[in-house]
């Protein structure tokens, strides 16, 4: 057919001719420059009525939405994320333990699904005082060791800001503060030696205050002050009473004087005396002031419960000793009298240390070292504590020897325990003993016959020293 150019001004026509004149429109359909009358609409070259069923467009059903996490019912069900049943639940890997924060499942950015947020996962153990992997120990395995060896006699104890260290130089008593770094600060004081014959030094520190006992056949103290800036002042020397003087060697016969370690005499600051054996026999404790060594110049008091000549220690107003292979600790009174006595473990070799809320004794059983952790009330196991406890370490010797020494640093809950040259570094878990460290120290080529452990903030100080008077310091921290 041939579209017309233009359609003509439009006929009024009736229903029927109206009808027709569609056909006739549709006929020549197909040319897009067709003008339709009212009602009629161009739909593709055609005119058609608006409402016909040729041009009617169906509606699209709407899709169903998809439930998103977002906190809305986007599906409308009247239920909200309902497809992340733990959302608010806790998640990460620490369990809350230690550097360790537990987060919580919240809806992920893209609401596609959820995500951890707020938690903190562990990482591995540095040696900053923090248990970074999460496992309940603190720096395990990390700590390092600063090392010094003197060629004379030296003991070390422990004061608010530090270490105070004390050696013998030629005829002089030499006093060194060191921080809690193991680095010396420069600071000392010295008093020349009053002892004639020295073979041991042994000291205790609490607070600002230091005492240092020392000699062979008679024993002397010094009384130290230390400051919060760490400068070390000598205060006092005193010679105690010649109840205490021991017995020379005769013509063939050596001496057993109570010098030889572990029988040594030992002095604490908390409270003040001296204690040890006046003879083989005999075992006294002499109370010292709290601002004097005075008390010293008195006859000691006899604490005649003590058996002879025994391997012994002591920290603060406690006593711990070897008696019939067994370990016995008790209460020292001043005037000599004990209480609150009782049989710890079958053991030797035992070594005493405080802690805030009781003791630590450690000693060996069956070749075997332990530790036990006291009452400070009752002497008896602490409740949670270490009862017995057996330190087992792949590093320790077969059979440990040696004198024992022992601290505690309360900021990590650890214990540091001395066998001989052996070093051990303790913490506890669930089951028990956890070994978190250890260390063999050698640097004086022999066996120490004296152990010295004191601890301050984070760090333990150590030294060994020999009969001959060779010692060597240890600092083993984060350094």
């Amino acid at each position: 057919h041939v579209c017309p150019s233009r359609v003509q001004r439009p006929f009024l026509l009736g229903p029927t001719a109206m009808l027709a004149a569609t056909g006739l429109l549709v006929a020549v359909g197909g040319c897009g420059d067709v003008t339709c009358p009212d009602p009629l609409r161009n739909v593709d070259g055609t005119c058609q009525m608006a409402d016909s069923p040729m041009t009617a467009t169906p509606k699209p059903e709407p899709e169903p939405a998809v439930e998103r996490c977002d906190g809305v019912d986007n599906d409308g069900d009247d239920e909200v994320d309902e497809d992340w049943p733990e959302l608010g639940d806790a998640c990460g890997e620490g369990g809350g333990l230690g550097e360790c924060v537990e987060g919580e499942y919240a809806c992920a950015e893209d609401g596609m699904g959820v995500a951890c947020k707020g938690a903190v996962d562990p990482v591995d153990e540095a040696c900053d005082g923090k248990d970074n992997d999460c496992d309940g120990l603190i720096d395990e395995g990390v700590l390092s060791i600063k090392e010094d060896v003197f060629d004379d006699h030296a003991t070390v104890a422990a004061v608010d800001s530090g270490f105070v260290v004390t050696r013998l130089i030629a005829d002089q008593i030499r006093v060194d503060t060191y921080d809690t770094r193991g680095d010396r600060t420069g600071y000392h004081d010295s008093v020349d030696n009053p002892s004639a014959e020295t073979s041991f030094l042994e000291s205790d520190g609490t607070g600002e205050r230091v005492l240092v006992a020392l000699g062979r056949h008679a024993f002397h103290v010094v009384d130290v002050y230390v400051g919060s800036d760490l400068v070390p002042i000598i205060a006092d020397t005193e010679e105690a009473h010649d109840d205490w003087d021991q017995p020379r060697s005769q013509e063939g016969f050596p001496a057993f004087g109570a010098f030889a370690p572990p029988y040594h005499p030992r002095v604490v600051v908390s409270p003040p005396r001296f204690v040890g054996y006046l003879d083989l026999l005999t075992f006294g404790v002499s109370p010292i002031a709290n601002d004097s060594l005075l008390g010293l110049r008195q006859a000691p008091e006899v604490a005649a419960e003590i058996p002879g000549f025994t391997p012994f220690d002591t920290a603060g107003a406690y006593l711990v000793w070897e008696q019939s292979q067994n370990v016995r600790a008790a209460v020292l009174r001043d005037d000599g009298g004990v209480a609150l006595d009782i049989d710890l473990a079958r053991g030797t070799t035992p070594a005493l240390a405080t802690r805030p809320d009781g003791l630590g004794v450690a000693y060996l059983q069956d070749a075997t070292l332990r530790i036990t952790e006291l009452s400070a009330l009752s002497l008896e196991c602490m409740e949670g504590g270490f009862c017995n406890e057996a330190i087992e370490a792949s590093a320790l010797q077969a059979i440990p020897s040696g004198p024992t020494g022992l601290g505690f640093d309360e900021l990590t809950d650890t214990w540091f325990v001395m066998a001989g040259s052996e070093l051990v570094v303790l913490g506890r878990d669930g089951d028990g003993t956890v070994v978190k460290q250890t260390e063999l120290r050698e640097a004086l080529g022999e066996g120490p016959k004296r152990v010295d452990v004191a601890v301050r903030g984070g760090t333990v100080a150590i030294v060994q020293a020999t009969f001959e008077g060779d010692s060597a310091l240890s600092f083993l921290g984060c350094f």
